[in-house]
């Protein structure tokens, strides 16, 4: 760092430094940012009047540490940076995402910290911007629905630690939930439900298991992350037993919804004809998610291979309607 970096730079920077540490000392802040002791320890003091949370730790091993789960120090944003923000909670609204329900609160933040002519031009971007999840008859509402599952939170918080652990699952028509014991590979939306991929160790195959049937979660003593990661990516990938052959329409609506890591292969440069592939497994869940996808496709899709579990849930499901 430069011996004469603006203090208001250097304190800034001083910030992002101590955040990207589990533990620092004055040496380090000294050496770093080429100051000398008693500048360290003023621009920690300021740091802390600022509002970041430090605790001390005397001693030869001793030092600074960041307390987590603290508020935040203050950040300032570009009137650009908080349309870009106040857009995405617009984009986000009646989706059931986690981590929303304050979703009111921020956004009520973000208009009283910015000026009178700013905050006119947010409620413009409101009525101005619909998306698919608008409400035409009040866009600023927040519809009922817009609620995750009760556990995709803690499911999605548990992952982020650790990835393999145990949920009490409730199969559809089964007389009691289940344990399973998992490795979570991605959690998606799709058709106003959110799902998680898994590899299931109770059943040694891969598996798809809808968030709001998850019961319970428990920590699991399995295993080494970096062995069970080697496993799952060097497991067989069966052959595709469902081809189709998507047309222009179908593909539009491909791209709109489909299953994270699913992806077509293009038959012709102007990519209006492509090829979908997949394998469809004996879970009665998955056949129907598959069915009813297949049926959200609509006429532009010509069968090449079909199953017979798929085909008859196919029909079964016209029935209904007949």
């Amino acid at each position: 760092m430069e011996k004469k970096m603006k203090k208001t730079l250097r304190v800034t920077t001083e910030i992002r430094f101590i955040n990207n540490r589990e533990q620092f000392t004055l040496q380090d802040l000294m050496t770093e940012f080429s100051i000398s002791r008693s500048t360290a320890i003023r621009d920690i003091a300021e740091i802390q009047e600022l509002g970041l949370p430090l605790t001390s730790t005397p001693g030869h091993n001793g030092g600074y540490s960041v307390l987590r789960n603290q508020t935040l120090p203050a950040v300032t944003f570009t009137p650009t940076e908080i349309q870009a923000l106040f857009v995405a909670f617009l984009a986000t609204t009646n989706q059931q995402l986690p981590y929303l329900k304050n979703r009111q609160a921020i956004t009520e933040k973000l208009l009283t910290i910015v000026p009178d002519n700013l905050q006119n031009e947010l409620l413009n971007l409101q009525d101005l911007l619909w998306f698919d999840n608008t409400n035409p008859d009040n866009p600023s509402i927040v519809e009922l629905s817009d609620q995750a599952p009760a556990m995709l939170s803690d499911l999605i918080s548990q992952s982020v630690k650790k990835r393999t652990f145990k949920i009490n699952y409730q199969k559809r028509n089964a007389n009691g939930p289940e344990w399973h014991e998992i490795y979570v590979e991605h959690f998606y939306n799709s058709n106003s439900h959110w799902y998680m991929s898994s590899y299931d160790f109770t059943r040694n195959d891969e598996r798809t298991f809808r968030v709001d049937r998850v019961q319970e979660i428990q920590d699991s003593p399995l295993h080494d992350p970096i062995i069970i990661h080697d496993q799952i990516e060097k497991r067989h990938q069966p052959t595709p037993n469902v081809i189709l052959e998507l047309g222009p329409m179908a593909i539009e609506r491909f791209k709109r919804i489909h299953q994270p890591g699913k992806q077509l292969q293009f038959t012709d440069p102007f990519q209006q004809h492509a090829i979908f592939k997949d394998y469809i497994g004996d879970n009665s869940d998955g056949i129907q998610m598959f069915v009813d996808w297949l049926l959200f496709l609509g006429d532009d899709v010509e069968v090449r291979e079909m199953t017979d579990n798929v085909r008859d849930a196919l029909k079964l499901k016209v029935e209904r309607w007949g």
